[in-house]
Order: structure tokens, then C-alpha cells, then sequence
């Protein structure tokens, strides 16, 4: 069946992308281990914050180390002491998810987790590349709900400057994802040229599509018990010339 982008995926694919991203984060294979935690039943422990097969890189990480790397300070603190080789361009991925954990898997960027606090890795990638990514926010108990965030950015050396590639929020009843809030990500998220924020990076997001296994205990609610997002990341060999936001890079 041909999907559309950022609609929901059929359940038969939700339930095995969930079991897949699920056993990502677990290290294991086989049903999540559940249990009672704050008067809450627990759906799985959190994924612990780190790195596995990606190539974290920068003076703000420890290569090598597999543990997150030291976020840089938003607005301001721009420059990248060590900054990517000409082969490479850098992105910075802020992962976390409030009321459980976040993974961000990729079969060549490689996966990457976070709990409920943000965490930041960087990363360097080889223009004219594509990968296929996904992130996946799972509630730690039955009755939380979770908060998904996700922000990609890419360097720009020349600056320096950081452009804005793509965020994913689910901001709905105290804060908690649900099929409303859902949506409205989605539809915002349409209106981009070429999938990024910033028209000025050199990376293309398309392909993004959203899903969930289903609500959580809170029916009156209706929040989500996970919230999946899948994209392409399509970085290109050109170099960024102009400044976040400028009209250069505009389409006509």
C-alpha cells in the first residue's frame, strides 16, 4: 500500500516498527518487561542516555566514549572549536522525551538515546548521502503519556551559524502527545520547503511520516503511549553560503 507523507501508518507496520524500535532501545529481543513504579504501571524502563555506532565527533563530545555530548548554549555559543573536516558537515541532534525515553536509529548514522532530560549528540556526516531515520518516544508508564522532542540542526562553517533542519514537538493536554496535537505538527510540518526550517541548510527532509500503537490508560485524554516519526535525511555536497534566514535562499 502507498503512503502519503505524514500520515498515519497502517497498524500491521506500526506494531512491528514499534516491536523493532523497542528492541533498538532494550538491547533484547521479546516483550518489554513491565512492572509498578510510582503507584504506575510501567510499560519498560527507560533507554539509557548514549551512543552506539554513530560517529559522534567535535570538541563537545568524547569520541569513542559511546556517552552524549555536552550541549552547545542556545541563542549564542555558534562555533565549533573542532570544527568538521572538509569531507564532513556536522549535525547536532537534541533527543528527549518528558514521561519516558527517545531513541533516534539510523542503519548509517546509527542510534542514539536519550531519557526524560534533553540530551545533545553531534555527529559528521558525508555530503551526498541519504539515510532513513527514526525516532521513536516511548512513555515510561501506562498512565504518562509522554512529551516527544527532537531537533536537528546542521553547521555552517563559514559563519559560523547553525541552521534549524527539523523539529518534532506533540505538545497536547498537560503537555502529553495525542491525535490532535499530532496533527498539528504534521500540518505545520508540510507547509516547509524541502522539509527543513531554514531554507539556507543543505540537507532535504522528506519522507516523514508519524505513528502511534495507541493511547494510554487517560481514554478521556487521549494521549499517546509512544510517538513514532520516520524521515529521510538527504544531505547535500553543496556548501552553505548564506546566513539563517536570508532571502537569498528563498525559492523565486
Amino acid at each position: 500500500m502507498r503512503r502519503r507523507p505524514l500520515e498515519r501508518l497502517t497498524l500491521q507496520a506500526a506494531a512491528a516498527l514499534l516491536f523493532t524500535a523497542a528492541a533498538q532501545a532494550l538491547g533484547c529481543s521479546g516483550a518489554a518487561p513491565s512492572g509498578v513504579a510510582n503507584g504506575r504501571a510501567v510499560i519498560a524502563p527507560p533507554a539509557t542516555p548514549g551512543a552506539h555506532d554513530a560517529n559522534l565527533a567535535g570538541a563537545r563530545c568524547r569520541p569513542g566514549s559511546g556517552e552524549p555530548c555536552t550541549c552547545r548554549q542556545r541563542p549564542g555559543d555558534v562555533a565549533e572549536t573542532a570544527p568538521p573536516d572538509a569531507d564532513h558537515k556536522r549535525f547536532e541532534i537534541r533527543l528527549g522525551a518528558e514521561g519516558g525515553s527517545a531513541t533516534f536509529d539510523s542503519p548509517t548514522l546509527g542510534g542514539l538515546a536519550a531519557g526524560s532530560d534533553e540530551t545533545c549528540f553531534y555527529i559528521d556526516v558525508l555530503p551526498g548521502t541519504t539515510s532513513q531515520v527514526t525516532f521513536t518516544a516511548r512513555a515510561s508508564t501506562r498512565e504518562g503519556g509522554i512529551a516527544p522532542m527532537l531537533d536537528l540542526a546542521e553547521y555552517g562553517p563559514k559563519g559560523p551559524w547553525w541552521y534549524d533542519l527539523l523539529s518534532v514537538r506533540c505538545d497536547g493536554p498537560g503537555h502529553r502527545c495525542n491525535r490532535d496535537a499530532a496533527d498539528a505538527w504534521s500540518a505545520e510540518a508540510k507547509t516547509r520547503k524541502r522539509g527543513r526550517i531554514d531554507p539556507c541548510g543543505s540537507t532535504v527532509i522528506s519522507h516523514l511520516v508519524w505513528d502511534t500503537s495507541g493511547g494510554t490508560g487517560d481514554r478521556e485524554l487521549g494521549v499517546f503511549r509512544d510517538f513514532i516519526v520516520r524521515f529521510t535525511m538527504e544531505v547535500k555536497r553543496f556548501a552553505t553560503q548564506f546566513p539563517p534566514g536570508a532571502t537569498e535562499c528563498v525559492p523565486k
